[in-house]
């Protein structure tokens, strides 16, 4: 009797939910989000790839809004899946709220409106993310086709296209990798998940029990995890530290991850407390190393090219939380604060004027800095609210979908540290913005564990064999039913196989 190979690989195939084609809509989205805008690519230049265009730009209106248009329509065939899920995100459902009423008290309502406009765009395609059949292999594909996009070619436009992936300092002489990004920490930000993704993905890959190995498909993320790092280490003269420093701190943690993967609920629960207990313990080790000369905050930040000011970032911190002192509950206003030259005689810097009068920057480099001062302590407490919800949740799936659950996990946390130093959260139009919200917001159970669709019959070249087969099967259950029940199993004990039946 002969094992037929194609029943197998079809059962192993039809485990894997592919995603629709319209998960392409939310790529395009997030494509332009954590590269260039629109019109920046249609003037064909890298120069002020970075810089904000306050007044709007007609490209970048026209394409969002298509998308969004085009993504409401999908949600309105969803409509049942994306109200479930957003009635179990009640605080991120809250947070909009407050987004969009904060343009009652802002000083500038337009551009307040224009960027609550942007960020709910981002939320519907988030929403068409979350209602495909399978969330967690929609996830997987929408990072795989992104990172396989801009890695490569971003590496082709510094390499050989410099007028498009690199920049240049002040001084003409520092040399910043941008590939397809606007800056050197864009692109770091970009470099830092896309490590952290292929790392997941090479475990995923090598560990899978479903079927052998695909050396193909281990190779590839072998080769992308080597291009992505090649990236990650910048220039000879200008990295970002900030994003070197999360890849190491998520790898690290994906694979401690990887250990106690098969490990009781409550042995990860007392890790998890060890953890937490490590965390309380920090300060009074922070004070053991007071007697020293240098404390263990100094010693990293000068191991990553730093020093005890972040590089100015103190400075402009101080500034930023003093206008928000002046409306500490509800803040300036959505994007109210960062409005450019319109806004430097309401919102004075002095700190940061005194040391670097010629440049303002266009962003607080803290995103919960910058959450404060235009949403003020309401939007703080949403934003910390939705990102504790989101960590728990995904302890949580470690539980039931250990895969899913460490790619949120550790994809959170590397958001979470970057914006330490930078700003992407409550940005309408960045991409850590989008993958905070997507790794952030709860999926309901039912939406969560999709089945497949059964797998098609297969007809085989041996219809006896695989008759004989079944009958097997039949004839072991009967055996292993109580004996009270032989007598009504349907198959006579005695049936030879000269008289099995024969599949059609």
């Amino acid at each position: 009797m002969t094992a037929n190979p194609g029943v197998g690989k079809s059962a192993a195939a039809a485990r894997v939910v592919r995603p629709s084609s319209w998960l392409w809509i939310p790529y395009i989205w997030l494509f332009f989000t954590s590269t260039r805008a629109l019109s920046t690519w249609l003037s064909g230049h890298a120069e002020g790839a970075g810089q904000v265009d306050y007044s709007g730009s007609a490209a970048d209106s026209v394409l969002m809004t298509l998308l969004m248009l085009i993504g409401l329509f999908i949600l309105n065939m969803r409509r049942e899946q994306a109200m479930r899920i957003l009635a179990r995100n009640k605080w991120v459902v809250a947070l909009f709220v407050v987004m969009v009423v904060s343009i009652l008290w802002s000083n500038f309502p337009a551009i307040t409106f224009r960027r609550s406009a942007r960020s709910i765009g981002t939320l519907v395609m988030i929403l068409v993310v979350l209602t495909e059949r399978s969330p967690q292999e929609a996830l997987r594909v929408l990072l795989q086709r992104l990172y396989l996009v801009q890695i490569p070619f971003s590496i082709i436009a510094i390499k050989y296209f410099r007028a498009v992936g690199v920049i240049y300092g002040w001084d003409g002489v520092e040399e910043q990798w941008i590939g397809l990004s606007t800056d050197k920490n864009s692109l770091g930000q970009v470099a830092m998940c896309s490590g952290v993704f292929w790392i997941w993905q090479l475990f995923r890959d090598w560990t899978r029990k479903d079927q052998k190995r695909d050396w193909k498909r281990i190779g590839l993320d072998v080769m992308m995890l080597i291009l992505t790092l090649w990236l990650l280490r910048g220039s000879k003269n200008s990295h970002s530290s900030t994003a070197i420093l999360g890849f190491l701190v998520c790898t690290a943690l994906l694979i401690a991850l990887q250990f106690i993967k098969n490990t009781s609920a409550q042995t990860k629960r007392i890790i998890l407390a060890m953890a937490i207990g490590a965390t309380l313990l920090a300060p009074f080790a922070f004070l053991a190393f007071q007697s020293f000369n240098e404390s263990p905050a100094q010693a990293v930040l000068e191991a990553t090219g730093r020093n005890m000011t972040l590089t100015d970032r103190t400075l402009l911190w101080t500034d930023v939380i003093n206008n928000a002192k002046k409306h500490p509950l509800l803040g300036v206003g959505y994007g109210a604060f960062w409005v450019g030259t319109i806004g430097y005689e309401m919102y004075p810097l002095p700190n940061w004027s005194a040391k670097t009068p010629w440049w303002r920057p266009e962003q607080g480099h803290n995103g919960f800095i910058d959450a404060y001062i235009d949403l003020g302590l309401v939007g703080v407490a949403l934003l910390l609210i939705i990102t504790g919800i989101g960590f728990a949740d995904a302890w949580l799936n470690l539980q039931n979908d250990f895969q899913y659950g460490s790619l949120r996990m550790v994809l959170l946390l590397s958001i979470v540290m970057d914006n330490i130093t930078e700003t992407s959260v409550l940005k309408g139009t960045h991409a850590f913005w989008f993958l905070f919200l997507l790794l952030a917001v709860k999926v309901p159970p039912a939406i969560r564990r999709a089945r497949p669709k059964p797998a098609p019959f297969v007809k085989t070249e041996e219809p006896e064999a695989e008759a004989a087969a079944l009958l097997s099967d039949s004839l072991e259950s009967v055996k292993r039913s109580p004996a009270r029940d032989r007598n009504h199993a349907g198959i006579p004990l005695t049936m030879s196989f000269a008289t099995r039946p024969v599949l059609p």
